[in-house]
């Protein structure tokens, strides 16, 4: 179990909305409750060196890797093993209760130790059932993986729109992560390739759509983040805006950077503001879906 100090920051909004409200003496209450929790939950659960209810299990289907997916309750009944991708388990140390799913199953047969983790689970506190009467806190857990290639998970999927005649008029590069929302686009297929070969964006084709394993991502440097020092050049749409910003590629991303500081403006109405907007048309004309300007 973690320490009582950890245990006490983590609960802190205990009985109340996200307002510390608990006194000490009922956080003690609370964390033998925890104590007793991973007590019954050792005993029940950790006598075998097979998967058990709680451990945390890493894997991968077509589009998503899960490093923090955990065994839940058999919710099927057929002898597989029941895995929740993203939930949390309400437990008393014997029993489980999880949501937040998906909820898949795999053979047991499929996994393999790959050492320790934690899982963070609730129980209810010292007053029993009630609004904000749960306390959260880790219990030691195996872990394990099914073995994957992750090159073959598709973390962005381009997609091709086409007019009546058959001719690519836009792509959109869309994480898989990020369901109907573009994270790049471009105005031709000759901006599509020439930005994919500059940055590194690796990708192939299935029946009409483009996959990668590579997601697509932006970030802001900003007085406190410092500016990637690994960074390629590159024209960036921000905020309206064409940014001069930084590419970094690496194994499984591609994450433009732009400068998010504050610089001031012309004032409205003067020619200097004039030429401002001016200049800010121009390059948004020639770098908004086109950012290598081909």
């Amino acid at each position: 179990m973690e320490s009582y100090e950890n245990f006490k920051s983590r609960n802190a909004a205990f009985g109340s909305y996200y307002i510390p409200t608990c006194h000490e003496k009922e956080m003690q209450k609370c964390y033998a409750i925890a104590l007793q929790v991973e007590k019954n939950y050792n005993e029940k659960f950790s006598k075998t060196d097979e998967p058990q209810i709680g451990d945390i299990v890493e894997f991968a289907d077509d589009y998503h890797v899960y490093k923090h997916a955990k065994i839940t309750e058999d919710l099927y009944g057929d002898g597989k093993l029941c895995i929740c991708e993203n939930g949390g388990s309400w437990t008393d140390g014997e029993s489980f209760s999880t949501s937040g799913g998906a909820f898949v199953r795999k053979d047991k047969s499929l996994l393999q130790y790959a050492g320790e983790d934690f899982n963070v689970v609730w129980t209810w506190g010292c007053y029993g059932v009630g609004a904000h009467q749960g306390i959260y806190f880790p219990l030691k857990v195996r872990k394990w993986i099914i073995p994957y290639e992750p090159k073959n998970v598709k973390r962005s999927i381009i997609n091709f729109k086409k007019n009546d005649d058959g001719e690519i008029i836009s792509i959109a590069i869309e994480n898989s992560d990020s369901c109907m929302y573009s994270v790049m686009g471009f105005n031709s297929m000759a901006a599509f390739k020439a930005w994919a070969e500059y940055v590194g964006y690796e990708y192939h084709m299935e029946n009409e759509r483009g996959y990668s394993h590579q997601k697509v991502l932006q970030k802001c440097w900003t007085e406190t983040v410092p500016k990637p020092e690994n960074g390629k050049p590159i024209k960036v749409l921000a905020n309206g805006r064409i940014h001069d910003g930084l590419v970094v590629t690496e194994e499984f991303s591609v994450t433009q950077w732009w400068g998010n500081i504050y610089r001031p403006h012309a004032t409205y109405g003067t020619p200097e503001y004039k030429k401002e907007c001016d200049e800010e048309l121009m390059l948004h004309r020639k770098y908004a879906q086109n950012p290598m300007g081909v």
